[in-house]
C-alpha cells in the first residue's frame, strides 16, 4: 500500500504519533561508484544539535537516549530501502523540536559526483507494525549540483509530529553538513584545488572567509537567488555580543537585565501592513503566518558571549515588502565597541552571511543592521550599521511610518 506522496516544501501530521520507521532509497546505488550514505540530526529551537552526539549516522548509530535509532542495512523488506532510521516519537526529550533526515555523497566534489546523475532518490515514512508506507517524498534530482542533501524534517507543532520534505542542500560532504548543525567532526574528503561554486550564490561585492561571507563596508550589498520556485527556505538571523568580564563600570554596561543587546527588525508585507518585531514588549511575531517572521527569544546562560535571534521564512518573501534588522542596547550607557556585536545570516545551502555591528557612533542606543528586500527574484542584503537614539529616529530615517508611543519611544507602538 502506497501513502501519501507530497511535493517539495509540504507538510502533513504524521498518520502515527508514536513510533515511526524512516527508510531512504537511491539509485544508482554505492555498488556503481558512489559513496551515499544517510544521517539524522536531532535539533533544538535554533535548528542546531544541543550536543555533538545529537548526529545519528554510520559513525554513532544510535542517539544517547536511544530515540533515533541508524540502521545499515533496512528491515523493511523492500529492496530499494538502502537505509533506515526507528525514531521513537512518543520517548523524545521535550528540548528536541525536529529531527533532519539528510543524504550524502562521499567525496562528491572531488569525484564529480551529484545528485543529478542519480534515477531517483525518496525517503518513506513507514509504521512500524508491519511497514505499511504512510508517506513518501520522491526528490527532484534532475539538474541537482548538489552533494549534502536535507531531504525532509519530522517537527513538532502544537503538541502534533509532522513531516515536512525539504529536498535542499549544497556543494560539500558529510563535514560542512553537520557543520552547519552545529556539530564539528573531521571530513575526511580530500582538499580540492578549486572546487565548484556554489551556483545559487552571486554576491556583487564580498570579502570570502572560508565559508563565511563578511560585508565590511556600509552600503555593501550582496543577492542571494532562489535555489528552489518554493523561495528561499528559512532564513535564521543570529545577533551575538561580548559580555565584558570586567569589574567597574565597563561590566555594568552591558550585563544584567535590560543591558544587553536587543535584536529586532522593522518589517513591510506588501499588502501594505507595517509592524515591529522585537522580544522587547513580547512582539514576538509569527512563521507561518503574517508577518512570516519569528523572535525565537535570547539565550539566559551567563555566559561572555550573548546572543538573540530570529526566523524569516523565506518561502513567503514574495509577501514581504522589505525589513530592516536593528539592535539596541535599553537602560544602559549605549558602548557598541565593547559588546563587539556581530549579525549572521544563515540561508541553507548558502555560506553565512555576516555583519559586523562596526562604525559606532557614540551614544546612540540605536543600530539599524542591514536591509532586506527584493530585487527581481533575488533577496538583496545590504549593510547600513547607521545609529540612531531610538527607534522613532530610525523609522524617520528609513520613512517606515509607525507610530512610536510616548511612554518610551523607543520600544512601544501604537
Amino acid at each position: 500500500m502506497t501513502g501519501s506522496s507530497l511535493i517539495p516544501g509540504a507538510n502533513m501530521i504524521l498518520p502515527v504519533q508514536e513510533r515511526v520507521v524512516v527508510a531512504i532509497g537511491w539509485a544508482p546505488n554505492t555498488q556503481q561508484g558512489m559513496e551515499v550514505d544517510a544521517s539524522a540530526f536531532l535539533l533544538g529551537e535554533n535548528d542546531r544539535v544541543l550536543a555533538d552526539d545529537g548526529f545519528v549516522f554510520y559513525g554513532s548509530q544510535k542517539s544517547p537516549d536511544g530515540t533515533v535509532c541508524y540502521q545499515p542495512i533496512p528491515s523493511t523488506k523492500v529492496t530499494s530501502d538502502l537505509r533506515s532510521f526507528t525514531i521513537d516519537l512518543d520517548n523524545m526529550a521535550i528540548s528536541i523540536v525536529a529531527i533532519d533526515l539528510c543524504l550524502t555523497i562521499h567525496e562528491g566534489v572531488a569525484r564529480g559526483q551529484n545528485f543529478a546523475r542519480f534515477q531517483q532518490v525518496f525517503i518513506r515514512v513507514l509504521n512500524p507494525n508491519g511497514f505499511a508506507e504512510v508517506l513518501r517524498f520522491d526528490l527532484p534530482v534532475q539538474g541537482m549540483p548538489e552533494t549534502a542533501i536535507t531531504l525532509a524534517r519530522i517537527y513538532k507543532r502544537q503538541g502534533q509530529w509532522k513531516f515536512r520534505a525539504v529536498g535542499q542542500g549544497f556543494i560539500g560532504g558529510l563535514a560542512p553538513l553537520a557543520k552547519h548543525y552545529g556539530v564539528m567532526i573531521t571530513d575526511d574528503a580530500p582538499v580540492v584545488a578549486s572546487p565548484p561554486p556554489l551556483p545559487v550564490f552571486t554576491p556583487p561585492k564580498e570579502v570570502a572567509e572560508g565559508r563565511k561571507l563578511i560585508l565590511q563596508k556600509q552600503g555593501e550589498s550582496l543577492y542571494v537567488k532562489k535555489s528552489r520556485p518554493e523561495g528561499f527556505g528559512e532564513i535564521a538571523i543570529h545577533l551575538q555580543w561580548h559580555r565584558p568580564q570586567k569589574s567597574g563600570l565597563l561590566a555594568g554596561l552591558l550585563t544584567g537585565k535590560g543591558g544587553d543587546l536587543n535584536l529586532g527588525c522593522l518589517c513591510e508585507l506588501v499588502n501594505g501592513q507595517k509592524g515591529t518585531i522585537q522580544a522587547f514588549g513580547n512582539q514576538m511575531g509569527h512563521f507561518h503566518e503574517e508577518p512570516y517572521i519569528l523572535h525565537l527569544g535570547e539565550d539566559q546562560t551567563e555566559t561572555p558571549s550573548h546572543w538573540q535571534k530570529m526566523r524569516i521564512n523565506g518561502d513567503q518573501f514574495v509577501k514581504i515588502k522589505r525589513v530592516l534588522l536593528f539592535a539596541f542596547i535599553y537602560n544602559a550607557v549605549p558602548d557598541w565597541t565593547a559588546a563587539q556585536g556581530v549579525a549572521t545570516l544563515k540561508i541553507f545551502g548558502h555560506p553565512d552571511i555576516e555583519i559586523p555591528l562596526d562604525q559606532a557612533v557614540t551614544g546612540q542606543m540605536m543600530c539599524a543592521i542591514a536591509h532586506i528586500d527584493m530585487d527581481q527574484e533575488k533577496l538583496k542584503i545590504t549593510k547600513e550599521t547607521r545609529y540612531f537614539n531610538g527607534h522613532a529616529a530610525m523609522d524617520n530615517a528609513y520613512h517606515w511610518g509607525i507610530r512610536w508611543g510616548i511612554l518610551d519611544q523607543n520600544t512601544t507602538r501604537r
